[in-house]
Parts: structure tokens; sequence; C-alpha cells
């Protein structure tokens, strides 16, 4: 994935948190088994979102390492082409 998707992840990460500080601070205030309830829900998602995004990160590191690796393959074949080219070239007279 891209950079855009990982920020969009923590985005949402940062946002559930936010959410879940918020209601906590309600049900330490006393707050009904609803708000309890919400906050549950709020956990859940918030799990599911780091989750997501935690695999985002490890899909996107192994991907960049991949990128790299054929970039550096790319690299000696392009060599490795111009030396064969070079060695089958008409030599001028």
């Amino acid at each position: 994935m891209d950079a855009l998707s990982v920020a969009a992840f923590e985005e949402r990460a940062a946002t559930a948190e936010a959410r879940l500080s918020a209601l906590e601070s309600l049900l330490s205030a006393g707050a009904g088994p609803a708000d309890s309830a919400a906050l549950t829900e709020l956990r859940a998602l918030l799990v599911a979102a780091k989750e997501e995004a935690e695999k985002e990160a490890v899909q996107r590191k192994s991907l960049e390492e991949e990128v790299a690796k054929l970039r550096y393959q790319v690299l000696h074949l392009k060599r490795a082409v111009r030396e064969v080219e070079a060695q089958h070239a008409p030599t001028p007279r």
C-alpha cells in the first residue's frame, strides 16, 4: 500500500483513540450502560484499525524491499546488456 493508505489508517486510529478517551471520561463520570456498550464497540474498532494499519505497514515494508531488490537487478541487467552490445558492435574502420 502507499503512504496515503497508511496515513488514512493512522488517522482513523487517532480519531478512534480520541473518541475512546472521550467515552472513558464520560464513563468515569458516571455515564450509563449505553455508553459502556459504545465504549466496548469503539475499543473493538480501535483494535481492528490498529491491526489493519500494522498489517499495511508490514506489507509496505516488504514491497519496498522487493522494489529495491528489483531495481538492483535491473541495474546489473542493463550493465550486462550494454557490455554484450559493446562486444558485438561493429568496429569502426
